[in-house]
């Protein structure tokens, strides 16, 4: 799947204001989130980041993934450079053996004018590889970038290190504070230690460096004093201290630069700023900032303002409704943290493209905005009228989707299918891309994200990116019931239908069986619960939360799939275990649960254009379910909304016990089903994703099952007899 990116890279960009980072640098390439200080990455603004393939990894668990001309990443550094080691991968369709495209190594002193130190031209293999470069001692800058991508070929890069030049014999100067080897025009914060010591290193191996001058200047230099002398000699390999004391007497910030004039040539000046707190806390700003401007989708929201003079930070917080909440001074908050019941949405010093997530529709919002200064413990918040703006998100926005077609309209499931069946299929493999990174993954503190399970509420605390492995994709309207359940179908990968949920607790437990009221519980996981249902037969009962959505999920797969020879039935043609859901069952949560804030604002993202691009029509109108029998997908004139009606005599399943051996399994596995006393059965096994791996009919008391050619994973053993007797068992292949 191709990234779109929003403006391809324009190489004369100044990179002066990025961060720098000191020597040596090592990206381990795992995420794309937060990379280390002094790199940049430019990968579009959707799609896959990484690839967590073995033959494309270095070092586990992931290498980045780069899949269109111009993205790219570049590390930018203070010192001086020299050997460049990283590990790069072409990438391509399974067979594939030879890589076509373009990638080059860059080097370049300014950031604007780039030479190329290593040009990979159709040169990359199919599987990662050490590559090794030198720069000039000069250069500042180093790019990895992917010049011309060919069609069916992208590019993974890992584990990249840029290690120092050795000691020369120029004079060279290092300045470091409390270890911590500084950067020209970087920032030492000290806290309230007013006596700053700085250490002065000469990095040569032969040439005495020579300061000339150590001036303090800034408008605070007032408050500070140098207790060396300005002029010093330091022979090579030896090192001075240099300090420097605040004498005020107010509380607050107080900031001075320090700057060295020195025989350096290529560190000459060398300035250090010094942030240094007098008393408890920074000084307080005495401006909020201005002119906030918040937009709301239904799914999401962005902000920006005016930033404040003297202000240094901002924190912005949303909360449901006006709240009083305020921060308290000496707490640097992170983003996901509360604040009552106000969360944070940003602590920085940006002022625009603020992103709101965990946003729901048909909701008023209040943002407000502090200025602070200063940092940790020593943060001083202005709490006095922060900058405020009430917002509502839309709710359903459906326009003339559906133009005049009404319930009466005896062509309901036709004109339905004709208008929602045409849309843009995004593949199975990026639903983490789409869903959980753009919509249901919320931040949470220590830059760790949540994900909620679907059917039982459970919370999933996670470090960035995403992987399927405790949580999976669960088709609401399961894969062995549909008429197609290829992977590679709109219908197997419709994100209408897919949700995230526990994949051990409750994908493994709710498999294919229907949805259900409950009558009698045999296991649970927080909301989600697994046993018998009033006819005695088994079923999965999420919590009422879901209730209504995966109804409306069910409906949605039906009226848009259905068609000859390709049955999407309630219940299904399907008559394996499971195969037996009662759509009125379904039609009575979807009147009894309507649809949530949060099931509008799904809907609404996936309606999108640049997602999926159609909508599901039993959540602009739940009614509409009324009029349609599911189990032929014909017109019910008048309507049936499912309302209980007398039943006949109740039928009743029984679970029995299985024995499968060996499990774990690396080969081959027996199954003895002498409980079912030599019945004709039906077996099947299903993998993590649904798919049907193994099935059979048999009358045997035992079977082989040859699983050599499995992936190593979980599987589901189900096996069911014609008068209801079933049996279920977990199979783990190693």
């Amino acid at each position: 799947m191709k990234k779109y990116i929003i403006a391809i890279l324009t190489l004369a960009v100044s990179f002066g204001l990025k961060a720098q980072g000191t020597l040596p640098m090592y990206f381990d390439c795992n995420s794309n989130i937060n990379p280390p200080t002094g790199w940049t990455l430019s990968q579009g603004a959707t799609g896959n980041f990484t690839y967590s393939t073995a033959a494309f990894v270095k070092s586990a668990p992931n290498a980045l993934r780069f899949d269109f001309t111009g993205e790219y990443a570049l590390a930018y550094w203070s010192g001086k450079a020299d050997t460049i080691t990283y590990w790069m991968s072409g990438t391509a369709a399974a067979g594939v053996t030879t890589w076509t495209g373009n990638v080059t190594v860059d080097e370049s002193i300014d950031g604007s004018s780039w030479s190329t130190v290593k040009d990979h031209l159709n040169d990359l293999g199919v599987s990662t590889k050490m590559y090794s470069i030198r720069v000039k001692p000069s250069s500042r800058y180093v790019r990895f970038y992917y010049k011309s991508k060919a069609s069916g070929f992208n590019m993974a890069i890992d584990d990249v290190t840029i290690k120092p030049a050795p000691a020369g014999d120029a004079p060279e100067l290092q300045v470091s504070y409390n270890g911590q080897k500084l950067i020209h025009n970087s920032t030492v914060k000290t806290g309230n230690d007013t006596l700053i010591q700085l250490k002065v290193l000469n990095n040569s191996k032969a040439a005495e460096l020579n300061i000339s001058d150590i001036q303090l200047t800034g408008s605070q230099k007032t408050f500070f004093k140098l207790l060396n002398v300005a002029q010093m000699k330091i022979a090579a390999g030896d090192s001075a201290i240099v300090q420097v004391k605040l004498n005020a007497t107010a509380e607050g910030t107080y900031n001075v630069n320090v700057v060295f004039t020195s025989n350096d040539t290529l560190n000459n000046p060398f300035t250090v700023i010094l942030s240094t707190i007098k008393g408890q806390f920074a000084s307080q700003p005495t401006l909020q900032p201005t002119a906030l401007d918040v937009t709301a989708k239904a799914w999401r929201m962005n902000g920006k303002f005016t930033v404040a003079v003297g202000a240094e930070s901002y924190l912005v917080v949303c909360s449901k409704g006006s709240s009083s909440d305020m921060p308290v001074d000496g707490v640097l908050y992170q983003r996901g943290q509360y604040i009552g019941n106000s969360r944070v949405i940003y602590v920085g010093t940006n002022n625009t493209n603020i992103d709101f997530d965990n946003i729901v529709a048909n909701t008023n919002y209040v943002v407000r905005v502090f200025s602070f200064n200063g940092y940790g413990a020593y943060t001083n918040y202005l709490t006095t009228a922060p900058l405020s703006q009430s917002i509502t998100t839309p709710g359903l926005i459906s326009g003339p989707y559906y133009g005049s077609l009404t319930s009466a309209d005896t062509m309901l499931v036709a004109k339905l299918k004709a208008i929602v069946r045409p849309h843009r299929q995004i593949y199975y493999s990026n639903f983490a891309s789409y869903i959980i990174n753009n919509f249901e993954a919320r931040d949470t503190t220590e830059g760790k994200q949540i994900l909620s399970c679907f059917y039982s509420g459970y919370h999933y605390k996670y470090t960035p990116p995403f992987k399927f492995d405790t949580m999976s994709r669960e088709h609401s309207y399961p894969s062995s019931w549909m008429g197609e359940s290829s992977q590679d179908s709109f219908n197997y990968s419709d994100l209408h239908i897919l949700f995230p949920v526990n994949q051990n607790k409750v994908n493994a437990v709710r498999s294919n069986y229907p949805l259900n009221n409950l009558k009698s519980v045999t296991t649970s996981f927080y909301g989600g619960k697994f046993g018998t249902d009033s006819a005695g037969e088994f079923a999965y009962e999420p919590r009422d939360f879901a209730k209504g959505t995966a109804a409306r999920a069910n409906f949605y797969v039906c009226a848009t799939y259905n068609r000859p020879g390709k049955a999407f039935t309630i219940p299904t043609d399907n008559q394996f275990l499971g195969a037996n859901q009662d759509q009125n069952v379904l039609k009575r949560w979807n009147k009894k649960y309507p649809p949530t804030n949060w099931e509008i604002a799904r809907m609404e993202y996936i309606a999108q254009s640049s997602v999926q691009n159609n909508r599901n029509p039993f959540i602009d109108n739940p009614d509409w379910a009324c009029f349609i029998d599911f189990r032929d997908m014909t017109y019910i004139k008048g309507g049936d909304c499912g309302e209980p009606k007398p039943s006949s005599a109740v039928k009743t399943s029984k679970t029995l016990n299985v024995n499968v051996f060996p499990n774990p399994s690396s080969q081959n596995i027996h199954v003895d089903m002498s409980a079912f006393n030599g019945q004709q059965v039906n077996v099947s096994v299903f993998d993590f994703y649904e798919r049907t791996v193994f099935e059979t009919s048999t009358s045997s008391k035992s079977l082989n099952i040859d699983s050599k050619n499995w992936a190593n994973g979980n599987y589901l053993l189900l096996i069911r007899s014609n008068n209801g007797l079933t049996a279920a068992q977990n199979i783990v292949k190693q």
